[in-house]
């Protein structure tokens, strides 16, 4: 299937070429209209104008719920109120960091906790006359690890803003979210299942990369754009990428672009050290080159990809509208050495009567996510008649042994169509199914069938399904699955339509919703809200 315009997931049912040209205005409008300017900046949807600056009331931690309203060190922004940030404690009326606090160390004082006297520090809890463990720095009374404490990351007393985490002495939220319509990112504090405030990056974000302290945003606008990892303000550094850039991929000091239409992978190379001492690393964001790429041939449309040693996996969708036989491959790529790609390999995925076609359908194999997982490589496999691009059959996995180049068909039940993408957790894999989709001429989602997600065991059989859809009753806007990552146990699912997050998380072999719909579910994460017009979340990416 070609990529003529910036969209990741595959055509919906009933689709043709006018909807493919009516979906391509709908991206650009925004960019043609003008207005008279005002005063100030012109602040996207969702965001509010305070001063000079564009903010997100629901989750700014310096304007929350109102400008000016500004929450505590301890404190973070969650649905327009100021909270106890994730590690603090409410004591006497404020949030304080009980692990550390000398006067609540171990909990409020007098209630399970002690003030300490005052030649003592605090330190895990316990009061203490000094800093006992290697990981520890003394901050004032406070002994506290400067690599993973958020309130002292890196240095003390430096708090990380919002609700991000720290790592490495860096500041960083968990997870980013890509919100291709409103042209914004979005983190997200795992665990607590909390967004921060969405930032302004580029015009189409599609997918997102940490390196070193650099967010690398790859936009639809064929940009690679960077900004910074404390608060993804945006930095001067930026390359160009071809045609319609799908996915991202980061092996410092590598960085390797996948372009769709363009149908190649491209090397780029990270050529200068880091700032030494305090401060940013990269203040005006990574010189990176350009030092190898690889061309997959005309309407392969390469679109999704994954490392496995020395070697980089490539899904070859393929074009439904010109070349269909030039897809439904997945395409093995040497990058032992990066500046010298090249493809050693191309597995031919099942096709015809193999893939189960509904009644009266033809069915062609449209490889899309792919993972590398215990030595096989699998593919998650979009089933769909090149006529209409509609589903034309059940969904499967591609499993791929590279040893043996056997390839073998992993059926994923009737409750999963055009299955989209697929992680490795550890024995197990799980995988998104972006539904059979319909949609009016708006490109409003009108009906979804089999939209969720699935869990594959480690025997490669189906060990749970958990179906995504609106509660009974009720015209919430219709999900449909698409990218994801995995913090822990929990998968955090990109939705296709309403900029909304779920959190789904993996007990046993059950599939459970902590933020969606189902039974006791929070209400899922709005990480790129649109005033009720379509919105794709492109990509869910956690932060290493």
């Amino acid at each position: 299937m070609m990529r003529k315009y910036p969209h990741p997931s595959p055509l919906p049912e009933g689709e043709g070429a006018y909807t493919v040209l009516s979906r391509l205005t709908l991206v650009l409008l925004p960019l043609l209209l003008t207005a008279c300017p005002d005063e100030g900046p012109l602040c996207v949807e969702e965001q509010t104008r305070c001063g000079e600056v564009c903010v997100d009331l629901s989750s700014s931690s310096s304007h929350c719920g109102a400008c000016g309203v500004e929450c505590s060190a301890t404190e973070a922004c969650v649905e327009g109120s100021c909270r106890c940030r994730s590690g603090a404690t409410v004591c006497g009326g404020q949030c304080v960091v009980t692990s550390s606090d000398p006067a609540h160390c171990g909990g409020c004082a007098g209630e399970g906790g002690t003030a300490c006297s005052p030649e003592q520090v605090c330190e895990q809890g316990q009061c203490k006359a000094a800093c006992t463990l290697a990981s520890s720095v003394r901050c004032d009374r406070s002994c506290v690890d400067p690599g993973t404490d958020a309130f002292h990351c890196g240095a003390c007393g430096n708090v990380c803003p919002d609700v991000q985490s720290c790592r490495g002495g860096t500041c960083t939220y968990d997870l980013v979210a890509a919100c291709f319509n409103t042209g914004q990112v979005v983190g997200i504090q795992a665990g607590p299942d909390v967004k921060g405030p969405a930032v302004a990056v580029g015009t189409s974000p599609q997918s997102v990369a940490r390196m070193q302290d650099v967010l690398l945003v790859l936009d639809a606008s064929m940009r690679l754009l960077q900004a910074r990892l404390s608060d993804y303000g945006e930095l001067p550094a930026r390359n160009t990428t071809g045609l319609v850039p799908n996915q991202l991929l980061v092996r410092d000091p590598y960085v390797f672009v996948l372009n769709s239409t363009s149908n190649t992978l491209q090397v780029l190379r990270r050529d200068e050290e880091p700032s030494g001492g305090p401060g940013p690393r990269f203040s005006d964001g990574i010189t990176l080159t350009n030092v190898g790429s690889v061309n997959f041939g005309a309407n392969t449309n390469p679109y999704g990809f994954t490392e496995s040693g020395s070697d980089v996996y490539v899904t070859l969708l393929g074009n439904l509208q010109t070349d269909p036989s030039a897809g439904g491959k997945v395409a093995r790529v040497s990058m032992a050495d990066p500046t010298a790609p090249g493809i050693t390999d191309v597995f031919t995925l099942p096709t015809g009567e193999a893939l189960k076609p509904f009644a009266g359908r033809t069915t062609v194999p449209a490889p899309a996510g792919i993972a590398s997982h215990q030595g096989r490589v699998y593919a998650a496999l979009g089933n769909l008649d090149p006529r209409d691009f509609t589903v034309g059959g059940p969904g499967f996995l591609a499993r791929i042994d590279p040893s043996t180049r056997a390839v073998a068909l992993i059926e994923l039940g009737e409750g999963c169509l055009n299955p989209f993408w697929v992680v490795s957790m550890g024995e197990r894999l799980l995988v998104s199914c972006g539904g059979g989709t319909t949609y009016d001429r708006n490109f409003n989602l009108i009906d979804v069938r089999g939209t969720g997600l699935v869990l594959i065991g480690a025997d490669d059989r189906v060990a749970a399904s958990l179906a995504l859809r609106c509660p009974e009753a009720t015209s919430c806007p219709l999900p449909s699955a698409g990218r994801f990552s995995v913090v822990g146990n929990r998968a955090y699912v990109g939705d296709n339509n309403a900029g909304r997050v779920f959190v789904i998380e993996v007990v046993g072999d059950s599939l459970v919703e902590r933020r969606g719909f189902g039974p006791g579910a929070e209400p899922p994460i709005l990480a790129c809200p649109r005033d009720n017009k379509p919105s794709l979340v492109g990509d869910v990416v956690a932060m290493p």
